[in-house]
């Protein structure tokens, strides 16, 4: 064993054997060692406590301790601090604490606490016979302040429970309590703990204020006064101070009490219309104020001492009218000894005052009587009441005209209405209204009754400051009229229970219907307004937009924050058309209604057609805003300009058709008259071959023309398309042109299932083949069409190639007008691409053209699939 482990085995006998308390700690204030001792006095075991804060094991630590315990690491000296009780279940142990550094090799520096037991005592033994049971409140500290023990009437002072009195115990130090020090007692206590008897002057002491963790759940500050008793030993030196406190909260409430009575009398009697008095009545008849009041001079004009000095000043103010009155009033009350009470006029300066007078009697041993009583101005109180009067007679005659009515309701009686004029309105007699609240809640409109009923109780609760109800009441014919009923509560009894409500009737019938008539015309505008397809503006009188509707919105895409707020013009108008709106919102706003046929500004930058009516709106001939009505005439102007069309091609067509039907006609004239001509020689079988030719001309054209009426008028009719048959079917019907033979045939078609119009898709590939023959190209060896047909569930693509004579691009784009002939070499009608091309149209589909001169022709053509099954 080396020399630190021995000295530290020494250390642990030392401490472990030793008969006080002791602990060790180190810097970090953690315990190292906990002897037997310290468990006995603190009642926590060695493993509880071992590398634990000492702050967390030892209840006494406060910072005395920390301040020793500091000076014992830093100057490594031996020192003490003032004793502390130390409490366990039964018992306070009373110890003196001491703190010494402790040394060791390689090791930092320890501190030794010795806890020396100074006294250990059972809780109130020693003091239970002087002060225990005493009902005055007692407590005895140490020298240094700290509390030693109290008796139970100081716990009761300050509401104490048993954990505020072991913290007071432990922790509360009597020199340390700033509230004494504000308060100014501090150096009386000082005194007492110095060694001299001290009083401790009348205070309010605050435990709330106090540091305590249970100050929240001390009682309330209480006014004290009370005495320090130093106790010293035989040599002088203190060695406890006592000190006894008394409760005297109740006598300083009372005195406050009645200063504060005595102030308000002397403010009342100096706010009062009146003046209080004592009058003695002596057995000679005779009479004295003994007392009155200030208010005498201002009531009366005289001061309280020349009333004092003859009582018979008063008297002499009495009027004449009033006075004979007044004696029998006094006379009667001095010989019964019986309470007085009279009323009437004083003049005072020449005017006239009105005077209430009481007084209260109490007779004497000597045979005199005391009044105590009051005198009081009721001037005001007269004429007030005149005024009333006045005031009732007045609203009565003005109650018998009007539309309103009051009424009073005494809610265990019938409620009274006073103005039966306004009763015989609702066609009843007045007595027929006197009813319960029960009865007067069946005459109530079914639909009302429960909201009626559910404001009257709920102010009658005190939920509401006053009661007030919109009702129809039935009337004596079954009909109802609206009223509006207001009213309060008046009088209630002692348990707060209602006793009487008093209110007002109005008849507001014309206008409850009127502004039902205003909400329903005002709910037909806003739904008109709000769901009319046009589109609606209402702008301001600067023109600033307040109002769009859905129609406006929809119409111009834009959103309403957008143009809430905003210059109308500015967001709608087309710069170039910017004068011609600002002309039309002057005429508005000059009262009059504008019309305009215009175009206005969609929120993706086109413009719409639009026909605008600016209407003003009015207020005493005043426009104060403008509503812009607009109505979208695309429509209109998509079926005008396609009318246009129509009419240009109608003109044309009529042209055109007299033109083509003139033409073969003439021909076939011409060659009738040649052949009826006797000198003409030629063979007549050769005219009728031409005339033939020029007929069956005629007949195509007509055919043309037949079916593009046919196509104009005859609705789409879906069916199942067999495109073998149909292109089959052209051929063969084609096959009287001349060179038709001489066409090859390419075709490859789908076996998809196709739906469309059957007529149509004839009349496009009778078209195409038609051209296709008729304007092969002599110059080629080979003459080919070739047709591909490609069906999927959507859509059929045909492709329909030729090597014919071509078409030059440049005129590629007029191939598909009516009556354009692409050479004047053409026999056809002009109008078989028209045809084609409005009958894909009618399909729903769309047809591209590719062409080269000489070289040949390529129409690519997409016809939906209308299969009912997909």
């Amino acid at each position: 064993m080396n020399e630190l482990d021995s000295s530290r085995l020494l250390l642990e006998n030392f401490i472990e054997l030793n008969a006080e308390a002791i602990l060790i700690i180190d810097k970090d204030y953690r315990i190292l060692g906990w002897n037997n001792r310290m468990e006995i006095v603190t009642g926590k075991s060695r493993e509880e406590v071992m590398s634990t804060i000492i702050t967390e094991a030892l209840s006494i630590w406060n910072f005395d301790f920390a301040k020793h315990t500091e000076r014992a690491f830093l100057s490594k000296s031996y020192s003490s601090s003032d004793i502390y009780n130390l409490y366990t279940n039964s018992e306070i142990v009373t110890v003196s604490p001491s703190f010494s550094p402790l040394n060791s090799r390689g090791e930092d520096t320890l501190c030794m606490i010795m806890l020396k037991e100074v006294s250990q005592i059972q809780l109130g033994a020693k003091y239970q016979s002087l002060v225990a049971e005493s009902p005055i409140a007692t407590a005895i500290f140490f020298p240094g302040g700290k509390m030693q023990y109290f008796n139970s009437a100081y716990a009761d002072l300050w509401n104490m429970d048993d954990d505020m009195a072991m913290e007071l115990l432990e922790r509360y130090n009597i020199l340390d309590d700033d509230q004494l020090l504000d308060l100014g007692i501090m150096p009386f206590v000082q005194k007492g703990f110095g060694g001299e008897t001290s009083e401790l002057p009348p205070t309010f002491y605050d435990p709330s204020l106090s540091k305590s963790r249970y100050k929240d759940k001390a009682g309330e500050k209480k006014y004290v006064r009370g005495h320090i008793y130093p106790v010293k030993n035989s040599l002088g030196i203190v060695k406890e101070v006592v000190v006894v406190l008394s409760d005297i909260t109740f006598q300083k409430q009372a005195e406050q009490i009645l200063t504060d009575t005595h102030l308000k009398f002397q403010m009342l009697t100096l706010g009062l219309p009146g003046v209080i008095y004592e009058l003695e009545e002596l057995p000679n008849g005779g009479e004295h104020f003994r007392y009155i009041s200030h208010g005498c001079e201002e009531m009366f004009d005289l001061t309280s001492e020349e009333v004092r000095d003859d009582a018979s000043l008063l008297e002499e103010l009495i009027h004449p009218l009033d006075k004979k009155n007044y004696l029998k009033s006094t006379k009667s009350s001095r010989n019964k000894v019986t309470e007085w009470q009279w009323e009437g006029r004083l003049l005072v300066n020449g005017k006239e005052k009105w005077i209430e007078g009481r007084s209260s009697p109490a007779r004497k041993k000597g045979g005199s009587v005391i009044r105590y009583g009051l005198l009081l101005d009721t001037t005001d109180k007269k004429l007030a009441q005149k005024r009333y009067r006045l005031s009732e007679e007045r609203l009565h005659v003005a109650l018998q005209g009007a539309e309103l009515a009051l009424w009073e309701w005494k809610v265990n009686g019938k409620k009274i209405i006073f103005n039966k004029s306004w009763i015989a309105r609702l066609g009843y007699d007045p007595g027929e209204l006197e009813l319960t609240i029960e009865e007067w809640s069946s005459y109530i409109h079914p639909d009302d009754v429960d909201e009626t009923m559910q404001k009257l109780d709920d102010h009658m609760a005190g939920l509401k400051p006053y009661y007030e109800a919109e009702y129809r009441f039935r009337t004596k014919n079954n009909g109802y009229r609206w009223l509006l009923v207001r009213g309060r509560v008046v009088e209630r009894y002692a348990n707060n229970r209602v006793k009487k409500i008093c209110g007002t009737y109005l008849d507001i019938d014309e206008k409850k219907r009127s502004e039902m008539l205003i909400r329903r015309n005002e709910l037909l505008f806003t739904q008109l307004f709000d769901n009319s397809p046009l589109g609606i503006v209402l702008l301001d009188e600067s023109h600033s937009v307040v109002q769009v509707n859905q129609g406006f919105k929809n119409m111009f895409g834009f959103a309403e924050e957008e143009v809430i707020g905003n210059q109308l013009n500015s967001i709608l108008v087309p710069q170039e058309l910017m004068q011609e709106a600002k002309d039309i919102n002057t005429l508005t706003a000059s009262g009059q209604v504008g019309l305009l046929e215009s175009f206005r500004l969609h929120s993706d930058g086109h413009t719409i057609p639009v026909i605008i009516y600016g209407v003003p709106v009015s207020l005493k001939n005043e426009t104060i805003g403008i509503y812009g009505i607009y109505v979208d005439i695309t429509e209109r102007t998509e079926v005008e300009r396609e009318l246009q069309i129509r009419n240009n091609e109608l003109d044309n067509f009529v042209y055109k058709v007299s033109h083509d039907l003139r033409a073969p006609l003439s021909s076939i004239l011409g060659l009738v008259n040649l052949a009826g001509y006797e000198e003409n020689e030629d063979d007549i079988r050769q005219y009728i071959s031409l005339i033939e030719n020029r007929v069956k001309q005629l007949d195509s054209f007509i055919n043309d023309v037949l079916s593009h009426s046919k196509n104009l008028k005859l609705a789409v009719t879906l069916e199942a398309i067999d495109f073998n048959q149909i292109v089959s079917d052209c051929f063969t019907n084609l096959n009287y042109l001349p060179k038709a033979k001489e066409i090859q045939k390419r075709i490859i078609i789908s076996d998809h299932v196709f739906y469309s119009d059957k007529w149509r898709i004839q009349e496009i590939f009778r078209n195409l083949i038609s051209n296709a023959i008729k304007y092969l190209d002599p110059q080629k060896e080979e003459h080919y069409v070739k047709i591909e047909i490609g069906v999927n569930d959507n859509m059929a693509h045909i492709r329909f190639e030729d090597n014919g004579i071509g078409i030059d691009e440049t005129i590629l784009s007029k191939v598909f007008e009516m009556f354009y002939r692409a050479t004047e070499y053409s026999e056809g009608s002009g109008i078989g691409l028209y045809i084609v091309k409005n009958a894909i149209e009618k399909l729903g589909g769309e047809i591209r053209l590719t062409s080269k001169l000489h070289e040949g022709s390529m129409f690519d053509i997409m016809i939906p699939n209308k299969n009912p099954e997909i």
